[in-house]
């Protein structure tokens, strides 16, 4: 009987031992949580933030999923070796675990920000819930955060923490907020609404280093500038796959936490600060063409993307009755060649 070892904690294994199970009813399946919990939504972590979900409501599955689909579940060990050519896996307290195929989502860590003072407390991650546990167990000790956003998970920690009472800066290298995902036209609007409900946001800044003597008492930008905080939030931390880099024999399993090209996800963010939702093209792409429609006074902003017959993309702010109807246009690739003005409504 084959022996079948997944590492990871994302919802993506869950769907992984479905397909397996779907083909293969015999393999011995044993699943290795590598942050000693059960598989999470990375996507919820924000909500756990912002209190409006609980620790059990980000675990999407059935309390008998494991059993119904006759999974061992590792969540008391972590990961120190992995073993290519004897096909082992090797954990800190020295006990060995065989498999013959290897599947793996990640290692339960991130790369460092290249940042001097990174190692500091105080300085969270927004991937993983084991750091966001941490965080939540540290927020009553902080007034001031910084948070480096270059995604729609980093704006949502940010806007999360505003709506716990927090003094939020949102950091960002670029000059638009989240210019990597939006046009310019897109990223200026985002910025001017969410300084109006109260966070900061400096664009074309980046933190150069986290000062304190072991906790983090204020940011020095790359300007020179010193200002006070006490908790960094880095949302751009790429999973660490220095222990398996240069090895082969395994396959590589990808979560959309981690994919920060376009086309998107459908997502929603903002929480109560903005109510944003996203998807597909987020830019003018290739031989396309865009629309919108601006309510300033209402800060309501509609913004599709058409390529050929359909579109392909949405950014909407404040306008949460489209979502719907844009979000099925979209998937189900419906023909709207000279309709596109009409979808944005008045």
């Amino acid at each position: 009987m084959s022996k079948i070892l997944i590492v990871g904690n994302s919802s993506v294994v869950l769907k992984t031992i479905e397909n397996i199970r779907h083909n293969d009813s015999q393999s011995a399946i044993t699943l290795f949580c590598t942050e000693s919990l059960l598989p999470y939504d990375r996507w919820a972590l924000p909500s756990l933030v912002a209190r409006q979900m609980n620790e059990a409501q980000i675990h999407p599955l059935a309390d008998n999923f494991f059993s119904q689909h006759q999974v061992e579940v590792i969540t008391n060990e972590k990961l120190a070796r992995i073993s290519f050519k004897r096909k082992y896996v090797t954990t800190e307290n020295k006990v060995q675990i065989n498999y013959d195929q290897l599947i793996v989502a990640d290692l339960g860590s991130l790369m460092p920000p290249a940042i001097k003072g990174h190692q500091k407390k105080g300085v969270f991650d927004c991937a993983r819930l084991s750091s966001v546990k941490e965080l939540i167990q540290y927020l009553p000790l902080v007034d001031i955060v910084f948070v480096m956003a270059t995604n729609i998970h980093g704006l949502n920690m940010a806007c999360a923490l505003q709506g716990q009472g927090k003094e939020v800066v949102v950091v960002s290298s670029n000059r638009g907020l989240l210019a990597d995902i939006f046009d310019e036209e897109t990223s200026s609007l985002l910025k001017q609404i969410l300084e109006e409900k109260g966070l900061r946001v400096l664009t074309e800044s980046k933190i150069e280093e986290i000062l304190g003597d072991t906790e983090v008492k204020a940011v020095r930008l790359h300007s020179g500038k010193v200002m006070a905080a006490q908790m960094v939030i880095a949302d751009f931390m790429p999973l660490d796959w220095r222990l398996i880099a240069e090895e082969t024999g395994y396959q590589k399993i990808d979560d959309e936490y981690f994919h920060t090209g376009l086309p998107l996800k459908p997502s929603r963010f903002g929480f109560k600060v903005l109510e944003g939702f996203c998807m597909g093209f987020t830019k003018l792409p290739e031989g396309g063409r865009e629309y919108l429609k601006f309510d300033g006074p209402q800060n309501v902003f509609k913004k599709v993307f058409a390529q050929g017959e359909c579109l392909v993309g949405a950014v909407l702010f404040n306008a949460p009755s489209h979502e719907a109807e844009l979000l099925k246009t979209i998937t189900e690739h419906i023909p709207v060649a000279g309709q596109e003005e009409a979808l944005l409504g008045g």
